[in-house]
C-alpha cells in the first residue's frame, strides 16, 4: 500500500522536525556541561541526540515510502543498536573529511565502488533489514551459512556502542562483583569526536526536511543508499511484518 494511501504526510513531517529538535537541543545543552568533570554526561546526551538524527532519518524512509511503517520496522526504531546502524550509514552519505588529500581518498574509493556500497555501509544495511527488522517480523529467520558481515557493523548491531553509551551513565559491575567500569573512564577526546559527529548527524537529518536544504551529504552516496534500502524492502525479498 501507498503510504500517502493510509495516513496523513504531514503527521510524519511533525514527528521527524519533534526528533530533530529535540537532538539539537540535546547536543546545545552539552555545552552547559562543556567544563563540569567528568564529561560522561556530556558524550551520553550526544549519543542520544544521535539516536534522534537517526529516528528522524528511518521516519523520513517512512514517509519517502522506501521502508514500510510496521511492527517490526516500529520496533527497530525504539532499537538503540538499531539507531546505531543507521548512524553508520549516516556517516557514509554525510562523506566527512578533514582534509584534501582525504577527500581525495575517500573519491577514488568511490570511483572504485562504482554502484557498489562499501563493505561496512552494506553490512549494516543488511543487518537492520534481515539480522534486526527480518527476525523480529519471521521471528525465527535461519540461514545456511553465517553472512559475512562486516566486524564493525556486526559490533554496533551487538550493542557495542550503546554499552560504550551506558558506560557514561553507569557504574559497570563485573561478574565477580567488582568495578568493571565508571563514568569516568569517558575521554575529553571521546566527547570532541561524538561532538563533531553529533553536529553533522543533526546537519543531515535537517537537510530532509526541505528541498532547499540539500546541504550536508552526498548526493550520489545518498541515492545509492536510498537504491539499496529499496531493494532490501521489496516485498518480493521477505516479509518485514504485518501492519
Amino acid at each position: 500500500m501507498n503510504y500517502s494511501d493510509s495516513r496523513s504526510p504531514g503527521k510524519l513531517d511533525r514527528t521527524i522536525q519533534a526528533c530533530i529538535d529535540n537532538a539539537e537541543r540535546l547536543y546545545t545543552e552539552t555545552y552547559d556541561l562543556e567544563f563540569r568533570k567528568p564529561c560522561a554526561t556530556r558524550y551520553f546526551l550526544l549519543i542520544i541526540a544521535q539516536e534522534e538524527a537517526a529516528k528522524a532519518f528511518l521516519l523520513y524512509l517512512i514517509k519517502e515510502d522506501v521502508v514500510p511503517l510496521t511492527s517490526a520496522v516500529r520496533r527497530a526504531i525504539n532499537d538503540h543498536a538499531c539507531k546505531h546502524l543507521v548512524g553508520m550509514i549516516m556517516d557514509y552519505m554525510i562523506m566527512h573529511w578533514e582534509t584534501i588529500e582525504e577527500l581525495r581518498e575517500l573519491i577514488r574509493i568511490d570511483l572504485g565502488l562504482g554502484n557498489n556500497l562499501p563493505n561496512d555501509v552494506g553490512s549494516a544495511l543488511e543487518i537492520l533489514r534481515y539480522e534486526k527488522i527480518g527476525r523480529w517480523a519471521a521471528n525465527n529467520r535461519v540461514w545456511t551459512e553465517d553472512p559475512a558481515y562486516d566486524r564493525a557493523a556486526t559490533k554496533l548491531a551487538e550493542g557495542k556502542r550503546d554499552r560504550r553509551k551506558q558506560d557514561a551513565l553507569y557504574v559497570r559491575i563485573g561478574s565477580d562483583g567488582q568495578i568493571a567500569s565508571t563514568p569516568t573512564e569517558i575521554t575529553e577526546a571521546e566527547v570532541a569526536i561524538e561532538l563533531q559527529r553529533t553536529r553533522r548527524y543533526v546537519t543531515f537529518a535537517d537537510a530532509l526536511t526541505t528541498t532547499e536544504k540539500r546541504y550536508g551529504f552526498d548526493r550520489d552516496r545518498f541515492a545509492k543508499v536510498i537504491a539499496a534500502l529499496k531493494l532490501l524492502f521489496d516485498p518480493k525479498n521477505g516479509p518485514v511484518a504485518p501492519r
